[in-house]
Formats: C-alpha cells, structure tokens, sequence
C-alpha cells in the first residue's frame, strides 16, 4: 500500500462516486476502480459497497478511511516540517507587546532568539490594545502579544500563561491579609490605563456589574509609571503577578492579591490567519511562548485553556472607537 493508494480511497469515500472521484483526481475511472479492487485484495476485506446510487463505505472502509484521514495528515505536516527546517531562520521579526509586557519577556526573550536563531533581529514595539490591533491588521508587525483576547476564526491565538491581579501600593490596604475584595478598589484612587486597555475594560465590566466605580485619578500606558505612581503612594495600580513578582520580592512595593470575584487574565500571542507566519517568524513565536510560560510558571499550555473558560475575553471589534468617537462596550464572549 502506498500513499496514493489513501489518496484515492478518501477521494471515494469522501466523493461517494468512482466517477465523481476520478474526476478529482484526475485519474480514469477504469484505473481507480483496479486501484480500489487492489487495495481490498490486499486487505483482504471489502471496503465499499457498489450500486447504481455510488458507492457506500463498510465498516472496514470507515475504519480505514477515519485513519487514512490521519495519515495522510501527518504525511503533510512531515512534509511540511522537513522544508522548513531548510529554510534559513534570518531577517527581522516585529512584535507588539502592551505596554505591560516589554518588562517582563524582552530580556528573556532576546537572549533565547539569540541562541536559538543568531541571524534574527527582534523588534518589540509597546503600544495600547487597539493600536496594537490595528498594525496586525496593516501588515507593519507580525504578531502582537495581547490580554484576554478572543479565539475566533480571524486570528491564530495561542495562551502564553494566566495570572491573578494585584493591587500594588506603597501601603497594604488589606491590613495584612494579603487579598482585597474588588469592591473596595472603588473606595481607591488609581492609576489605569485608558479606556482601550483591554484589562481595563475588564476591570470597568466586572465593576459595572457590581454597581462599583473605579476612579481613576490619572491613566497612562506606560507600565513604568504605573510602577512608579504606586511606589509613590499617591495612589495605587492594578498588574499582573509576573509583572510585579520581583518587584515585591525586593521591597519596592505592597501587593493584595484582588479577590471576590477572583480576578485573573491570560495573555496571548496572536497572528492572523490571512497571513500566516513564515518559517522565521514560527520559530520565534515557539521560542516566545516557550519564554512566556517560563515565565508564568506553567509547563503546557493546558492550565491557561482551563482559565479561557473562566475569564471575560475581547473580539477585535471592541479594540476599535464606535463611529460616536466612543470606545463600545466590553462583548463577553
């Protein structure tokens, strides 16, 4: 048995007719008909039923035409990974973070490119959710590294990691406790990120619903000076763990994990699947992901598909100003 023999049997089985089939192999009907008597003589069993109607699979032939399916598969992606593999990982690969993840994967990053791929130049761009968005869209980079973001059929989405959020400030409003209800975030002031965020508009949904106001006392994207306005304790901020994980450690600042309801978001790579990645920048987003959940602390990608249920995630269409000029509200998906 060869491979073109498969070929041949799922263009029956899925074509229903030794004409139709031919045709789409383009192939004589004669020759596919030996081809289909040989296999079976080979097998020996009967795997399609012939009538006037066309043909219909036996059992045997379903069972080989549902493997058959995944060989042949399989023969592609070897294919298809053996040429890449021949193709020379060089040039420039442009990647958009929030500004809230340069910090934490660059360093990391870099030097894993460097060692794995020595011809590749990385560049990393920090931009706000819908800015971000809308360079995918244009073509100026070729994945963006984003928070919460929906898995539909207009991107490729991979999750990287998911985290709890914080709340930082120079002091502990918990009084030692280490959690803080998200309802007492509205008794704060804080420093945010503007209203595109995407986190930001998950905190504004989850507060909507519980009747809260958050108030925001100044907004920035800059992760730096969310830092930094917390470390100065005019007000606080809210990030992600990994973001303030060393921080911490060092002293710089308090944090109170923010509970009731727990609040977690996932990160992830996405491309788009009208332009797909090429070899180069494949194997820089294998060596992103692989940083990312380094740094998020998980070795697979089956606990942050867990979170997915569970956290509220933006479509592409919610990164984008409504026609009044006003950003539209939060979609649950």
């Amino acid at each position: 048995m060869e491979i073109r023999h498969l070929r041949y049997f799922v263009a029956m089985a899925e074509t229903g007719s030794l004409m139709k089939a031919a045709e789409r192999l383009h192939i004589a009907q004669p020759a596919l008909s030996v081809h289909l008597s040989n296999l079976e003589a080979e097998l020996g069993t009967v795997l399609v039923i012939r009538s006037n109607r066309g043909i219909e699979l036996t059992q045997d032939g379903v069972f080989l035409y549902e493997r058959a399916i995944m060989l042949l598969k399989y023969h592609e992606e070897s294919i298809g990974a053996l040429k890449s593999r021949k193709v020379a990982t060089a040039g420039k690969v442009s990647i958009g973070m929030v500004s809230t993840m340069p910090e934490l994967l660059a360093p990391s990053l870099l030097r894993a490119v460097r060692a794995a791929l020595p011809d590749v130049t990385l560049y990393i761009s920090d931009a706000s959710s819908p800015a971000l968005y809308e360079w995918l869209t244009e073509g100026r980079i070729d994945m963006v590294v984003l928070f919460n973001l929906a898995e539909i059929a207009e991107l490729e989405v991979v999750p990287l990691f998911s985290e709890a959020f914080y709340l930082i400030g120079a002091d502990d409003p918990s009084g030692g406790r280490g959690e803080i209800a998200f309802d007492r975030l509205g008794d704060l002031p804080l420093a945010l990120p503007s209203a595109s965020a995407n986190w930001r508009k998950a905190l504004e949904e989850v507060a909507g619903r519980r009747g809260t106001t958050l108030r925001a006392v100044i907004e920035t994207e800059s992760m730096a000076a969310l830092k930094a306005l917390a470390v100065a304790g005019d007000c606080y901020t809210v990030l992600p763990g990994p973001c303030i994980r060393a921080d911490v450690e060092q002293g710089l600042y308090r944090a109170c994990r923010i509970v009731d309801p727990d609040m977690r978001g996932v990160m992830s790579v996405a491309s788009l699947n009208s332009r797909p990645l090429g070899p180069t920048q494949k194997a820089v987003r294998d060596i992103l992901v692989e940083v990312a959940r380094q740094i998020g602390g998980i070795e697979d990608a089956a606990p942050v598909q867990g979170a997915l249920a569970e956290v509220r995630r933006v479509t592409p269409s919610t990164l984008f100003p409504g026609q009044d000029g006003r950003h539209r509200r939060l979609r649950v998906v």
